[in-house]
């Protein structure tokens, strides 16, 4: 029986019953979902798939089975400045259905946005990856650009609006792909680039907003690669 509902939960420890919290039943409601007997599958976000029996009028749910996928052997990351605004909730929820594993989102000298709701941002990206029916979460984190990159500089290309190297594919073998704020690189930025050699990949056609750009990356990291 193929579940009805896909449900993360964070950390999750399997239990012979389990209770729906409000949102889930709400959640259920909204689908019509609660007066007929369903597979609700809970997830981990690592792997974890517990299938779990809800019979009508129910809020507890049984345990049913458990399936175990293993992680994927060569994870997808990409370091981005904060998108301005809404468009974050879009960025978010894009690159968890493509199937992105990791984003780092990295503070610039000219970044505009410099911080972000996290507890929010695990939302949109858990109700996204259970709509596309992904077994991992992608996981976010906030950095200064500076330090970040100075510790990466080895695995580091850069998506830039005038960089020296035309695109290719092969670029982003087991490289991490970066992406700096709509406001452009500060100039000592561009200076630490030049020193330690980062390649400047330019992308075909015009300048790409941040978020753009990081869901253009994430697609040829994620099908190309």
């Amino acid at each position: 029986m193929e579940p009805g509902l896909i449900l993360f939960r964070i950390p999750f420890q399997k239990k012979d019953m389990i209770q729906l919290t409000k949102e889930e039943v709400n959640h259920l409601r909204a689908l019509r979902l609660g007066n007929e007997t369903t597979i609700i599958q809970i997830r981990d976000g690592e792997g974890g798939l517990y299938d779990y029996l809800l019979t009508p009028h129910s809020k507890e749910l049984k345990f049913q089975k458990e399936t175990i996928v293993p992680p994927k052997a060569n994870r997808k990351k990409i370091a981005i400045a904060l998108p301005k605004g809404n468009r974050l909730d879009f960025f978010l929820q894009k690159v968890t259905e493509i199937g992105l594993n990791e984003v780092v989102f990295l503070v610039f000298r000219h970044s505009i946005r410099k911080e972000f709701n996290l507890e929010r941002s695990e939302k949109i990206v858990k109700e996204a990856a259970a709509q596309s029916k992904q077994t991992e979460i992608l996981k976010l984190s906030i950095e200064t650009a500076k330090d970040w990159m100075e510790a990466h500089k080895e695995s580091l290309v850069v998506f830039h609006p005038f960089g020296q190297k035309p695109f290719e594919l092969s670029s982003l073998a087991n490289k991490i792909p970066v992406i700096g704020p709509e406001g452009g690189f500060h100039e000592e930025e561009e200076n630490w680039m030049e020193y330690n050699q980062i390649p400047k990949l330019t992308l075909p056609g015009g300048v790409l907003r941040t978020e753009t750009c990081g869901i253009v990356a994430a697609s040829f990291l994620v099908y190309g690669t």
